[in-house]
């Protein structure tokens, strides 16, 4: 009788996978312009806020398997793709993580200055791990060396700057009332079925 109900909560995952995957890759390519912002990043983290750690992954998963494999500016070749996606996965493990402590807590999903706060620090803090994990692991393969990873994270330093910056800013502003909107939609969905 326990496996009805394992099968309903994995299809039911399904939908948002995939709404948040497609939302994430027309994000990307629309804000191909903006080097190194991106809304690809708050996206994975919403899902794993609301859905938990492996729905969060697989949207990073397939966000960059779609993004990373037709990108106009190229497209990023094994074993750079799965270094981009494990990177990528620090924000759905993140934003599962939160999602479990609020709901555990019961917490209201008011917006407060000090969670918008939180969420800002949050996105940075991701993202200084996404840069720091990419630009060493690609060093490393390039160079062989762990000088080579050092190089590849000092050279990357300005980039990351944009990058922190824009996911902290990203996190501060629109995560917060995107988590009230999608909290609200998803009350709603789980009343009409």
């Amino acid at each position: 009788m326990d496996y009805p109900s394992k099968l309903t909560l994995r299809l039911s995952t399904i939908a948002p996978v995939a709404l948040f995957s497609s939302l994430a890759v027309a994000s990307d390519y629309a804000m191909l312009p903006f080097a190194q912002i991106k809304l690809m990043d708050a996206l994975v983290f919403l899902a794993g806020y609301f859905y938990g750690f492996y729905p969060g992954m697989a949207v990073a998963a397939i966000t960059w398997l779609i993004y990373g494999t037709f990108n106009p500016l190229g497209a990023a070749g094994f074993p750079l793709i799965a270094i981009l996606i494990v990177g990528e996965m620090f924000y759905a493990v993140a934003g599962g993580f939160l999602g479990r402590k609020t709901r555990q807590g019961k917490e209201s999903l008011i917006m407060r200055p000090s969670r918008n706060l939180t969420f800002g620090v949050v996105g940075m803090s991701c993202a200084l791990l996404y840069d720091l994990w990419t630009n060493a692991a690609d060093g490393f393969i390039i160079w062989g060396t762990l000088e080579g990873a050092a190089y590849r994270i000092l050279t990357g330093i300005p980039f990351a700057i944009v990058h922190e910056a824009a996911d902290f800013i990203i996190f501060f502003a629109l995560v917060p009332p995107l988590i009230v909107i999608i909290g609200k939609l998803n009350a709603m969905r789980r009343v009409e079925v």
